[in-house]
């Protein structure tokens, strides 16, 4: 055995021991059985990915293409195809415009398309509530602060004469850090212009900013060794929506507190209102990676997408997979999927027009 395959197979233990402890289940319930068709034998379904590759939605589809394969039936492939531009908006746009509706292509969605969407950007011409879901999963991500502000839990922030935030843009995936900020009535100042996440933590590394936020990956593979340094000091993560549209503890970060309890612990009451809807949407559309299909597709062929992810939530080896590839998140399908972008797809006129009028008050930013 060479070391390649030493080494994955002390990720595979690692990421069933994962597997046991964060309780992800391995069971499909009987409402829902995990059977295909056929409908897929012999042909190729497309993941159309708005997206260059590399980036994390690229990552997470390459991932389905790489191994739904063999549960979508005998001789069935799948391949990835980019499609990039305009902030996810030309790719979606092409899948809703030209892609057949025979059950061959399906939309993988991630935070640009929705943010797009949901505050109703020009050029925008798919609709999310039109199609079919077939699976997601919610990937959060966590707050942080350099260790020289002399933080140690999120309480002491409000303490911070100064807190600077570095940011893409205001419909970036890290605005769903801005929008906690907003929820916990946070004193910050931001920079806009930051060519990506990546960015933004080099200028917090090098003191232009002290306080940032990173989904998983590149937490654990860019902030976790600034955590050890003593440079940063972490401090909560925004959460995840489970199934029932809730926010939890992300599994990624068990031992860290959500927004939810940082504002609990600070106003010694849950959040509620236009300010928690707001946030709900904003992480829904921000933390939610999705795949969906034409709603005039064969109905097969969404019986048997689905299916096959039941198939493939069965596997011991995909779940262990997973795990490595896509951190400890759960796999949503069908309506479970729906029902945690519904934060996001039916927010209320009151939650945007409270976003629109806090981007703009606090940042001169117009979403």
């Amino acid at each position: 055995m060479n070391n390649a395959s030493l080494t994955r197979g002390k990720r595979m233990r690692r990421a069933m021991a994962v597997l046991a402890a964060t309780g992800l289940t391995l069971g499909i319930a009987a409402e829902s059985p995990a059977e295909v068709t056929g409908f897929y034998e012999g042909k190729t379904l497309e993941v159309l990915i708005p997206w260059a590759p590399g980036g994390g939605a690229d990552q997470w589809g390459r991932y389905i293409a790489a191994t739904l394969g063999p549960y979508l039936g005998d001789g069935a492939s799948v391949q990835a195809v980019n499609r990039p531009g305009a902030g996810g908006v030309q790719g979606s746009n092409e899948f809703h415009l030209r892609t057949r509706s025979d059950g061959r292509t399906v939309l993988l969605q991630s935070a640009g398309q929705v943010f797009g969407y949901m505050y109703g950007s020009r050029g925008v011409r798919y609709d999310f509530r039109e199609y079919e879901p077939i699976v997601a999963m919610a990937q959060g991500g966590a707050v942080y602060a350099r260790a020289d502000l002399g933080v140690e839990t999120p309480q002491d922030l409000w303490e911070v004469e100064e807190l600077i935030y570095g940011e893409v843009s205001p419909q970036a995936i890290g605005s769903m850090a801005l929008t906690a900020f907003a929820l916990l009535d946070l004193p910050h100042e931001v920079v806009f212009g930051y060519e990506s996440r990546g960015p933004a933590r080099l200028a917090l590394e090098q003191g232009e900013t002290n306080i940032d936020f990173q989904t998983t990956t590149p937490y654990s593979a860019s902030v976790e060794p600034l955590i050890e340094e003593g440079l940063v000091v972490p401090l909560f993560s925004l959460g995840i929506l489970d199934a029932d549209g809730e926010v939890v503890r992300d599994p990624a970060f068990p031992d860290l507190p959500t927004v939810v309890e940082v504002y609990e612990e600070r106003y010694g009451e849950a959040p509620s209102g236009v300010a928690w809807d707001a946030y709900r949407a904003v992480l829904s559309a921000g933390t939610i990676k999705m795949l969906w299909a034409k709603p005039d597709a064969p109905q097969a062929s969404i019986e048997d997408l689905r299916g096959a992810f039941r198939l493939a939530l069965q596997d011991e080896a995909f779940m262990a997979d997973s795990v490595v590839a896509n951190g400890p998140y759960d796999w949503l399908i069908g309506q479970e999927a729906y029902r945690a972008m519904s934060a996001s797809l039916d927010v209320s006129e009151e939650a945007l027009d409270f976003l629109r009028a806090t981007f703009k008050e606090r940042y001169g930013a117009d979403l």
